[in-house]
């Protein structure tokens, strides 16, 4: 996973008004936490962060003066609208750190089932697993080309690398190859006329 620098500041006026007055001049307050440390406040610039979220990054290195410390991205807090992020809570992390972190997933190739009518069904395409920073990948690429109809992948079967395990269940289905919806139909159809010659069937003929 890249890992960009991230150009902050301190933030010496605390409080809602002053964190208004930082918006309102292009600015983003956050806090930086953990490892036992007091939260330490800090502002970073819309176009800066911009460039983060261009590339998905979750873990930044804050660069405040000549100093710079490893954080990994944990809590966003957007406008009513969903247009500005208001707040950012950062995490202190080093290298060596496992952290929980969601990892995009790409499919790659053309399933088996689908020169048959399968259409492939992506039931998730994320994944959260635990990752040593240093080993945080940008992806994880998942070969679906092996897929029949009715074939799939859970989340045990994915191809973790190294310092990379899954955080979620592991008989989680990923991905499958589904019938063609008309061939489902039809199935549907003929189990319910199945269903109404059985009741008929059963029903005593009357006088």
């Amino acid at each position: 996973m890249q890992i960009l620098d991230l150009p902050v500041e301190k933030r010496e006026k605390l409080g809602s008004a002053n964190a208004r007055r930082y918006r309102r001049a292009g600015g983003i307050p956050c806090n930086l936490y953990g490892r036992g440390v007091d939260p330490f406040p800090l502002v970073t610039t819309r176009e800066a962060f911009g460039e983060v979220m261009k590339v998905h990054s979750a873990i930044v290195r804050l660069m405040l003066g000549e100093d710079s410390q490893l954080a990994l991205l944990r809590d966003v807090k957007w406008d009513t609208f969903g247009d500005h992020v208001e707040h950012i809570d950062f995490k202190r992390v080093e290298m060596e750190d496992t952290v929980k972190i969601k990892v995009p997933l790409f499919f790659v190739g053309t399933p088996a089932g689908a020169h048959h009518g399968g259409e492939l069904q992506a039931v998730q395409v994320d994944i959260e697993v635990l990752s040593r920073v240093d080993s945080i990948p940008s992806e994880i690429r998942v070969d679906v080309s092996a897929l029949e109809i009715g074939d799939g992948i859970r989340a045990e079967e994915l191809p973790f690398p190294e310092h990379v395990e899954s955080a979620i269940d592991p008989t989680a289905m990923i991905v499958q190859v589904k019938a063609p919806k008309k061939v489902e139909e039809a199935e549907v159809d003929a189990d319910a006329e199945g269903e109404v010659t059985d009741e008929a069937e059963e029903k005593p003929a009357e006088d």
